[in-house]
């Protein structure tokens, strides 16, 4: 029998008799056999869990891999790699279900309800955001499943930052501009940042080629993800999300400095802090969706674009997936 435990930990708990890899080391390189693994795997269990409860759990959890470990045993019983599994942040995936540290099926046949492995710091942290904004009237769902712990999450290089926030803002502009019926010249654009707009998502390259209104109605909303990528630099400072974000602060912090200063002095904050507005913006995510699924409008005057827009910007700063593919589902416990 081959066991294999999928762990969120940046650091490595080795099993013993098994083998380990991690998917980016410490000097930035990227495992990409293991990377598309991992995609694989998420696409497999989307198609083997759904409808199930635990679904959105378990694939939160696999968009946060660090290491994959794997180990041949005759020992039929996962209970067995518990321990381990637990202090490794890990689930476990034998033959073709998923399962929870303690060895409970949370994906595939005799699927359960049962807990995911969830960090006691992302606990802390979900249990102290949720108390601040209920001060506001703002309610997260009780099972609505915390950000992560520091111990897990690597932050997207400050250079990749200062690209998307540059490509978010100039397509922006280019997107209004569009709107207003007089598209803006998007050669000269490219001759004034070209390191950041050769690295546009599939959508913003589609944009300045078809120049259609309705990529552009989505796409003028890059103000709000590019101020959510700043403020975590420093470089600007956020408005409650009811509130458009300052266009004037976000365009001096970004397309405001020359590419090549902004790509070398750009620097992120703390990563504590980056992962208290990571919880704050998928608290408002869960909120506002939540009072949306009952019809009802959002709490605090939120704006569900600008909420969703930030969210979108944290949940790539901190994951592994391409712009255009970050996950704005909500997940919530089995």
């Amino acid at each position: 029998m081959v066991v294999h435990g999928y762990s969120t930990l940046l650091s490595e708990l080795p099993l013993r008799g098994g083998t380990a890899e991690r998917l980016v080391t410490p000097t930035g390189l990227r495992n990409d056999v293991l990377a598309m693994q991992l995609t694989e795997l998420r696409a497999h269990v989307s198609e083997r869990g759904e409808g199930s409860a635990a679904l959105p759990g378990v694939l939160d959890h696999l968009r946060h891999v660090q290491w994959h470990y794997e180990i041949e045993t005759d020992i039929a019983d996962p209970a067995v790699y518990a321990a381990w599994a637990r202090s490794a942040q890990a689930l476990l995936v034998v033959g073709d279900k998923v399962l929870n540290p303690a060895g409970r099926v949370l994906i595939g046949d005799g699927a359960e309800s049962a807990s995911l492995p969830l960090h006691p710091q992302a606990l802390a942290r979900s249990e102290r955001v949720r108390r601040d904004l209920a001060t506001r009237d703002i309610t997260v769902p009780a099972g609505a499943i915390p950000v992560r712990s520091t111990e897990e999450v690597l932050l997207r290089r400050p250079e990749q930052v200062a690209k998307r926030a540059v490509a978010l803002v100039v397509s922006a502009d280019f997107a209004l501009s569009v709107l207003d019926g007089e598209p803006l010249d998007s050669e000269y654009m490219e001759r004034i940042f070209p390191r950041s707009l050769a690295e546009r998502t599939p959508t913003e390259f589609a944009l300045f080629r078809d120049k259609g209104p309705a990529i552009a109605a989505r796409l003028k909303w890059g103000y709000e993800a590019a101020a959510q990528l700043l403020a975590m630099c420093g470089a600007v400072e956020l408005s409650f999300p009811r509130d458009f974000a300052d266009q004037g602060q976000v365009w001096n912090a970004s397309i405001g400095v020359e590419e090549p200063e902004l790509l070398r002095t750009l620097a992120l904050l703390p990563v504590a802090e980056v992962c208290d507005a990571w919880e704050n913006a998928r608290a408002l995510q869960h909120s506002v969706t939540m009072a949306r699924a009952d019809g009802q409008r959002p709490p605090a005057e939120l704006d569900p674009e600008i909420v969703r827009q930030r969210y979108a910007a944290m949940e790539w700063l901190t994951g592994d997936q391409a712009w255009d593919d970050v996950a704005l589902d909500v997940p919530c416990y089995a």
